[in-house]
């Protein structure tokens, strides 16, 4: 846990909390939440004027200029969409407008017929799209907000800290921070000690709509058709873009999770993130 002169901060950003804590100087938590501002205002779906309005407003084949932090997350998406055979696709934004978990963009979503094969990253700060698509970060880019927060404070001289984003979180430094898990339903768990490292949690018992009679849950396979569990799950891994969005594989296929997290130096844990105390 974190001793000594703690500070503690909280902002609205990333559609949650986020919270930063650190030792010594307090001004370097500023620098963790421009950080994160700066992520929300390019990937959030919400945004009229982030990176995704643009390309989703875009004409087909016509190259849209975008930050390089977005073309990084992108680049990222691509390659857990590949290797976990679709099941983790960003491209998914017309099912979650449909079953009402995003909101109706202005662009004519119900026509969208892309794929997220359909997007071509053509440098650090250019995509083109070779049909139209509805890409939602959302499963993503809370994790990469974490991470970049903890490289710019570092890069500032802090030492020691933590970022949690609405439970995506990452520790850094040589202490621990001790996480309390809950489980879907809301029953305390277990505890796990936290070490430079980063937590995600996933969970749809509570987070399901009803459309047309029909039950919807935010997390999808790779058929499209929505998952249903009664277990949340939390994934451990060095950085947490990846724990954040491999814990969407883990709801899907929680062998395929394991293997891919294996060779990138991380693990599936069995139940969901409550907090972290020190």
């Amino acid at each position: 846990m974190l001793r000594d002169a703690r500070t503690r901060r909280c902002r609205p950003w990333l559609g949650t909390y986020v919270e930063i804590e650190t030792e010594g100087d307090a001004s370097v938590i500023d620098v963790g939440f421009d950080a994160i501002a700066e992520v929300h205002r390019r990937m959030s779906f919400h945004e009229p004027t982030s990176d995704l309005a643009l390309m989703r407003d875009t004409t087909v084949g016509e190259i849209v200029q975008v930050s390089r932090l977005t073309v990084e997350v992108l680049e990222i998406a691509l390659d857990l969409f590949r290797v976990s055979r679709g099941v983790f696709d960003v491209s998914i934004g017309r099912e979650l407008v449909r079953d009402g978990f995003l909101p109706k963009p202005r662009t004519r979503w119900k026509n969208v017929p892309g794929h997220l094969t359909d997007l071509e990253i053509l440098d650090e700060c250019s995509v083109r799209l070779h049909r139209p698509l509805l890409i939602d970060l959302g499963g993503i880019a809370k994790g990469y907000a974490v991470d970049r927060a903890v490289a710019a404070m570092q890069a500032a001289g802090c030492k020691r800290g933590l970022v949690n984003a609405g439970g995506d979180l990452r520790t850094f430094g040589d202490q621990a921070s001790t996480i309390t898990l809950r489980n879907a339903e809301g029953s305390l768990g277990k505890t796990v000690p936290l070490i430079d490292s980063a937590m995600a949690t996933s969970s749809n018992l509570h987070s399901r709509k009803r459309r047309w009679g029909i039950s919807r849950s935010p997390h999808r396979g790779s058929n499209g058709r929505s998952i249903f569990s009664k277990e949340s799950v939390s994934v451990i891994a060095p950085r947490c873009v990846l724990a954040d969005a491999m814990t969407k594989v883990a709801m899907a296929d929680r062998q395929l999770a394991q293997g891919l997290l294996a060779a990138r130096g991380g693990y599936v844990l069995e139940s969901g993130f409550m907090g972290a105390t020190a």
